[in-house]
């Protein structure tokens, strides 16, 4: 029996090393594949780190700045193997605010370059830059969060019939959010990841995500169902129905809402984790400047994120450390995401916690059309809910167009 197992492996190892070494399939050499994966803008000097992404060893034979050739350190070596990476750093006297082109010729003259927008000191992690970078993950995650639950009480004085078009509305902020996510990934790895087949990455992730996150709510949903409560998926239904006194049910309906409000809060804090790595990344690389608008555009558009959360409990009474807490958990990521992408930049982060949190948001999304089909009178797909879900995309893509 092992040696059938071994068989099929030492064949595979055969013929790769036989195609390896073997002339007769070579036919050219590869294309060089250098990539650009940050700049750094330092008084006088300018450091660039590149990686070889390509099949074939290459050597660096010059940089340039705006097509100007000129002199570079190259650490460790000019020669880089698949993979390897070296830093330049470039004696350069640049102007703070204006754009540069930053060129890498391989010795074949191949020309790799990279647009910085803007430049800017690239910032250190000293208690300033840590101060300026917090406040801004306040501005962009916290705070618009916030903002969002101040519309909790107008939400709990209109009828009961529209809490259901609310909570098609929070399911298409989130299928928004999720799409938002994936994309901003795919951006990234387009850009600055080198791994190959790095893109499979993101759905792999993502669904992942989804049903490690379906699988645990389930097993805690047939826990609890024995201590009196119920699951937080799709089969909601049934389990409600267990509870033979009123009081039970008014209070594991509470606890439902409740739940549901924390896991859009937990996969939101994912998406804007994920948002604030790409956003101090951008800063730190000069690839988007820092403006009034910008700010204003960020707390328009994720307002709305705060509206989410607060949707399932409109008809539950909610006390303010819940509400609390909730902010807590969707806001602060923002923070430590500005932090991690602004001093450290590692895009594969950036990449898997955007990846996660869309499968984390995606996930939420279920289990709001579990809540829906528990409590809805009308059909799941009704005209209202459609329109509800089809807004809330809406919504989050216009105020999107401010940032």
């Amino acid at each position: 029996m092992v040696i059938l197992t071994v068989i099929p492996i030492l064949l595979l190892t055969g013929i790769i090393y036989y195609i390896t070494y073997t002339p007769i399939f070579d036919y050219g050499e590869p294309l060089p594949k250098i990539v650009i994966e940050r700049v750094e803008f330092k008084p006088e000097v300018i450091v660039v780190y590149v990686r070889n992404i390509g099949q074939d060893t290459v050597t660096i034979a010059q940089a340039d700045i705006d097509d100007a050739p000129i002199d570079a350190i190259i650490k460790p070596t000019n020669v880089l193997t698949r993979l390897s990476s070296a830093q330049l750093m470039i004696n350069y006297r640049w102007i703070e605010g204006r754009p540069y082109e930053i060129g890498i010729t391989t010795s074949d003259g191949t020309r790799f370059a990279s647009s910085i927008e803007i430049a800017t000191l690239t910032p250190e992690p000293d208690s300033e830059q840590l101060f300026y970078f917090a406040l801004l993950g306040i501005y962009v995650g916290v705070i618009p969060v916030a903002l969002g639950f101040l519309w909790f009480p107008s939400m709990q004085r209109v009828r009961e019939h529209w809490n259901e078009f609310f909570l098609s509305i929070t399911a298409g902020l989130l299928v928004f959010l999720a799409i938002d996510a994936i994309v901003e990934a795919f951006e990234i790895v387009d850009k600055f990841v080198v791994m190959n087949n790095s893109k499979v990455l993101i759905p792999m992730i993502m669904i992942s995500t989804f049903l490690f996150l379906l699988l645990t709510v389930n097993k805690a949903g047939d826990s609890s169902y024995n201590d009196g409560n119920i699951s937080l998926t799709l089969n909601t239904p049934d389990n409600i129905t267990t509870n033979n006194n009123k009081d039970d049910v008014v209070t594991t309906n509470h606890n439902l809402r409740l739940h549901i409000a924390y896991m859009i809060s937990v996969g939101i804090g994912l998406h804007n984790l994920g948002e604030g790595l790409a956003i101090g990344a951008a800063l730190a690389v000069g690839a988007i400047a820092l403006s009034k608008f910008l700010i204003i555009g960020f707390t328009i558009h994720n307002s709305t994120e705060g509206f989410a959360i607060a949707s399932p409990l409109v008809r539950s009474k909610v006390k303010i450390a819940h509400f609390a807490m909730l902010g807590m958990i969707a806001g602060i990521p923002t923070i430590v995401g500005t932090w991690i992408g602004g001093f450290i930049n590692i895009p594969i982060v950036s990449v898997v916690f955007l990846a996660v949190g869309a499968g984390a948001i995606l996930q939420v999304v279920y289990a709001i059309f579990g809540l829906m089909s528990s409590k809805m009178s009308v059909a799941i797909l009704s005209k209202y809910n459609i329109v509800g879900l089809v807004t809330g995309m809406l919504v989050m893509y216009l105020t999107s167009l401010l940032v």
